[in-house]
């Protein structure tokens, strides 16, 4: 196995893995179905192709042009973490992405790693659009109620998470130009409405930006 390889073409494979598998994946599926191949990680997918290991359940995969603009796309994200580092605003886990990918070549421990870049990016250039959305549109947001009051009427989704701690998602919504947030284990899409009845459990700011939101419990989700 060679001991570094050119960043773009890592990168580049990095979210091809991404694309195959619908996002990151962190743990290889295995099934006992006769004729089932395994489902790689995307740090495996990665470090397969690169001669990592050698698993002979493991199909290789190639890139398409997308998966080059991505990189590009990765790469202009990344010249704002100069700001953000001469600040001392990076956590350790950013600072290690930002020293790999910043380099001509990425070295062969790196790749896993490296794999998990589509994943940030994504994440980070949603995070940021979101902030800015909620300066512009939320700066206003009020308070609902009181604790322990019902909140019945028709929201829109305008963010998700996943936590692995709770198992569910956690929701930030429109509700009459007021920002809500919950837990649900289902997996509402961000953009669509749906009519919720709960109660308010407490009065709180938003994590992204300093604004009003209220932390709703007992929720329950029907169609508009």
């Amino acid at each position: 196995m060679k001991q570094t390889y050119p960043t773009q073409e890592v990168l580049a494979y990095a979210f091809a893995a991404f694309r195959i598998r619908g996002g990151y994946v962190k743990h290889t599926q295995r099934y006992s179905t006769e004729g089932k191949p395994a489902e790689h990680s995307n740090g495996e997918m990665v470090k397969q192709h690169f001669g990592g290991y050698t698993d002979p359940d493991f199909v290789d995969f190639t890139t398409i042009e997308e998966d080059y603009e991505n990189v590009e796309l990765a790469r202009s994200h990344f010249r704002r973490y100069t700001l953000g580092l001469i600040g001392g605003q990076l956590n350790s886990f950013q600072q290690d992405i930002f020293s790999a990918v910043s380099n001509d070549e990425i070295a062969s421990k790196q790749l896993g790693l490296v794999a998990y870049v589509p994943a940030l990016v994504v994440r980070e250039i949603a995070d940021a659009k979101f902030k800015k959305m909620l300066r512009i549109e939320y700066r206003n947001s009020k308070d609902i109620g009181q604790p322990k009051d019902v909140v019945d009427g028709v929201i829109k989704f305008l963010s998700k998470f996943w936590s692995e701690q709770w198992e569910s998602f956690n929701y930030i919504a429109d509700y009459d130009g007021n920002l809500v947030s919950f837990m649900n284990k289902f997996d509402h899409e961000v953009g669509t409405r749906k009519r919720i009845k709960g109660k308010v459990k407490a009065h709180g700011k938003n994590r992204s930006f300093d604004v009003c939101e209220t932390r709703l419990n007992y929720v329950k989700l029907l169609k508009v």
